[in-house]
Formats: C-alpha cells, structure tokens, sequence
C-alpha cells in the first residue's frame, strides 16, 4: 500500500500529488485505530471471524476503489484496506506462536519470514504485472490474497484457542 496508492491516485486516477500522498495516509490511520481497538473486537466477536471479516474488508474497499476508480472512493476504499487488515496482522502473529507447545519461536520464524518476502517481493511483482497489463489489475492481486486470507482465516484459533 505504501507503495503503489500514490501511484495508482496520481497516474491512474490523476490526482494532485498531496492526495496521492493522502492514499498512504488514510491507509495508515485507519490500521493504526483498528489496531488500538484490536483486542476489544477480538474478544467479542472472536479470532477467526475478525480475521476472516477484515480481509473480505480488506478485498470489498480495493475492489470497490479499482472498480469505481474516483479519487475519493480510492481513499475509502484505501480506509476499508487498513481497517480489515490491521487486526488480522497481529493474530496471525499469535497464531503463529501458539502452533508449537514448546516454542513460539519457530512459527513466528516462519510468518516473519513470509512476511518479510511479502515485504520485499510484493511491490516489484506488483509493478511488473503493472508494466505488463495494468496498475489496477496489479493491484486485483491484492484483492485475491485478501480473499485467499479469508479463505484461511480458520488458522489463527489453532493451538492453544478457543475463540
């Protein structure tokens, strides 16, 4: 997101460079409030269905802001992205440590690692599909690993959970 919502907002959608810059802004508030609300949620409507509800968020406001294709939808939908995955980051996390009885250490080993190769990897394989096809279709890549995480929002009540 950080990387490609200014690009998207300003050659796609041909905003200002101030909005595009907005793109990654909205992003990061709504991930920073849903992540300082995080544990309240989780407690009332429970591991899996948190994770599950915030990439089916997460995959409605992408595809509506590429579908739409307005600047202020984009920015919505930009929100819907934050807000969806912002609690799920961190229960992935606690999944992660808690499939080993003996050791948090190598599952949170592999997330992190997964994570990281996210991280690294996902912003160029995001411009080559867009210099193949386009940014918007690029970006759909997003929507269906959104709907992949929804798919496999079970695994974060394994191990030691219940909820």
């Amino acid at each position: 997101m950080a990387d490609w919502t200014p690009v998207y907002l300003a050659s796609v959608l041909g905003s200002g460079p101030g909005v595009a810059a907005a793109g990654y802004a909205v992003f990061s508030a709504a991930m920073t409030i849903g992540r300082l609300s995080g544990d309240w949620l989780t407690i009332r409507i429970g591991r899996t269905r948190i994770v599950r509800m915030g990439a089916l968020l997460a995959a409605a406001g992408l595809s509506v802001a590429l579908l739409v294709g307005t600047v202020p939808v984009a920015l919505a939908g930009f929100v819907c992205v934050g807000a969806g995955f912002s609690i799920a980051v961190p229960l992935v996390f606690s999944a992660a440590g808690r499939l080993d009885s003996r050791s948090a250490g190598p599952g949170l080993a592999a997330v992190t690692t997964a994570g990281y190769l996210g991280f690294l990897a996902g912003p160029p394989i995001i411009g080559f599909v867009a210099q193949a096809f386009t940014l918007p279709l690029a970006l759909a890549l997003i929507v269906g690993l959104s709907l992949l995480g929804a798919v496999l929002a079970g695994f974060v009540s394994v191990a030691n959970s219940t909820t």
